[in-house]
């Protein structure tokens, strides 16, 4: 008889993020579903835009609203707001975030995938 798949006893990773905010709070931040999948997809035409024109208001709003709905996905389950990002993060700290992020993510698939 086959095992059984039980998706609660799965072991997942993680990205630890510590914010720099006052209470030096720390995401467990997943991988992304398919739908944040395809934010993602759907943002690098905006982070493209962003580097042409760093004063791009529209495409800075849909990187900061991506990183708050990333790291919403918490196993925390703490909520992360846009706008919370936009008091604590500058530009480069989401640069920074999303650089890893991405690096989390091949490192997750590549190991599957070995």
């Amino acid at each position: 008889m086959a095992k059984a798949l039980n998706f609660n006893n799965v072991k997942k990773k993680y990205l630890t993020v510590t914010l720099a905010d006052e209470n030096n709070t720390t995401l467990m931040i997943g991988t992304p579903t398919k739908a944040i999948m395809d934010d993602l997809i759907a943002l690098k035409g905006s982070l493209e835009a962003i580097e042409d024109d760093a004063t791009d208001a529209e495409s800075t709003e849909e990187l900061f609203a991506a990183c708050a709905k990333l790291m919403s996905r918490n196993k925390g389950g703490v909520k992360i707001s846009k706008e919370y990002l936009e008091e604590i993060f500058d530009f480069e700290d989401i640069m920074i975030f999303f650089n890893a992020y991405m690096d989390f993510i091949t490192e997750v698939t590549s190991v599957k995938n070995s």
